[in-house]
């Protein structure tokens, strides 16, 4: 509770003056207790909840599937067979099986003309919308969601896939090998344009592009759309197309790949263990129907979890490095929990980020110890990186739907390749298999370059 005085009013964490009327610390960042009843302000808004799931990965081309392979410790990542060894250092990744995935929502001209990365979000999202109850047998909206919206994010759309190749068919050949539909394929918002166009979803839309943190901040961003007003419905999450090879060679340059692997890709991604080298590539998609609470009961959905909190920061350091000290990731779980006025005590799990870097699983752990102090080395936590790859701007929304079934089925899935745990981190990371787990209240993390920080708070349904 905050030190006040008849003229002065401090922060309880840091001691900085606050002035009369502030909600924040501005030194530390820290919601400010109510003088009168000692508990931070819980800011009004509607309830929202996530009524709908799917995710394509390495692992399969449903949630269901996904989620099953995760807890039972399989892995997506394989050797790519088509990468030349005396060329790429890294030859593993994260790839999605394009066999598996149906191509059930798109058609005929429309899904030639359409991205890679805007084919997956749109199977992601039909399926999510049938799990929601959303669609009628047909595949056609079941109610009208001309309100809804939708709030998607990518790290690089369709640049490798679709702007590439064309730009070196232009410097060949010149312009007059550019095809027509260049320009409604690869940009970055075109997969929420084609997930809206072919659900009729014709509310808010928007695109984030955060980096690795865009997923979890794509999810942040529509709940709060939900939680002010602005429309009952959104799909929310992320996709990524990442199997050209200058995308991998880009992080090889910058020594971010783990390189001691190429023969045992399996084990290639090692969050949390003293021997993490780097992270291994992935792709996919990941999305969740999100619905202000009293459309979903109208209707009679069934609800998985209610989203509770959103918090976002920059560490303000540099591009690549996070900041050593994890204040800027501490700064973002912290803005999650005040903003679903959730006290850091009830928090029963960590989802972490965690990407199997040395610099990031550690800058992490301090952040994590940071928030919940001396609970820190009891929570569980865990990073499903080491099974599906480092999926980029999908990874937040991908392990977003992980985290909501560990919160509906009461499961922690393992954090897989975790042998020997890095004592400077400290956390009980969950290991070996999955642990069966009452979790009412969690945290997913999610952190990118250029400083972004993003966390959700995310609540056992009711």
């Amino acid at each position: 509770m905050n030190v006040r005085s008849e003229s002065t009013r401090r922060c309880a964490k840091c001691g900085n003056e606050l002035s009369a009327a502030g909600r924040f610390c501005p030194s530390c960042g820290r919601a400010v207790a109510s003088p009168s009843t000692g508990t931070w302000p819980v800011v009004p808004g509607r309830r929202v909840v996530v009524t709908g799931l799917a995710a394509i990965t390495s692992l399969g081309a449903t949630a269901a599937d996904t989620w099953r392979r995760i807890v039972a410790g399989k892995s997506g990542i394989r050797r790519v067979a088509d990468l030349d060894p005396t060329q790429h250092p890294c030859l593993v990744r994260g790839d999605v099986d394009d066999a598996t995935v149906p191509d059930r929502f798109l058609t005929g001209k429309t899904a030639r003309h359409t991205s890679r990365f805007a084919r997956l979000a749109v199977e992601a999202t039909g399926a999510a919308l049938e799990d929601a109850g959303l669609l009628d047998p047909d595949g056609a909206p079941a109610i009208s969601l001309d309100a809804g919206g939708a709030l998607l994010g990518t790290c690089v759309g369709g640049t490798y896939d679709d702007l590439i190749p064309v730009a070196e068919q232009f410097f060949q050949r010149g312009p007059g090998r550019v095809p027509p539909h260049l320009h409604v394929m690869f940009p970055h918002n075109l997969a929420g344009y084609a997930v809206q166009a072919r659900f009729g979803l014709g509310g808010p839309s928007a695109t984030v592009v955060t980096a690795c943190a865009t997923g979890a901040q794509a999810i942040g961003e529509a709940f709060h759309t939900i939680k002010y007003g602005t429309a009952p419905l959104m799909v929310a999450g992320a996709v990524e197309s990442t199997r050209h090879p200058l995308f991998l060679a880009g992080f090889a340059a910058m020594r971010a790949l783990v390189t001691d692997s190429n023969d045992a890709p399996d084990r290639a991604s090692r969050p949390f263990d003293t021997s993490r080298a780097g992270f291994v590539l992935g792709e996919g998609v990941g999305i969740l129907i999100l619905e202000e609470l009293e459309h979903a009961r109208t209707r009679g959905a069934r609800v998985y979890a209610e989203v509770l909190g959103f918090g976002s920061s920059n560490d303000a350091y540099h591009p690549i490095a996070p900041h050593p000290d994890g204040v800027g990731a501490a700064r973002a779980i912290r803005a999650a929990l005040e903003d679903g006025a959730v006290d850091p005590a009830r928090v029963d799990h960590v989802n972490a980020h965690a990407a199997s870097t040395p610099a990031g699983d550690l800058a992490e752990a301090k952040a994590i110890r940071a928030v919940f102090g001396d609970r820190a080395p009891r929570i569980p936590v865990t990073s499903i990186k080491g099974a599906i790859g480092h999926a980029m701007g999908a990874a937040g929304a991908i392990e977003t739907v992980a985290a909501v079934m560990s919160l509906a089925d009461g499961c922690i899935p393992p954090t897989r390749n975790l042998r020997e745990p890095d004592p400077a981190i400290g956390l009980d990371v969950v290991h070996g298999e999955a642990r069966p787990a009452e979790i009412a209240v969690l945290t997913k993390h999610s952190f990118g370059l250029g400083g972004q920080n993003a966390c959700l708070v995310l609540g056992r349904a009711d």
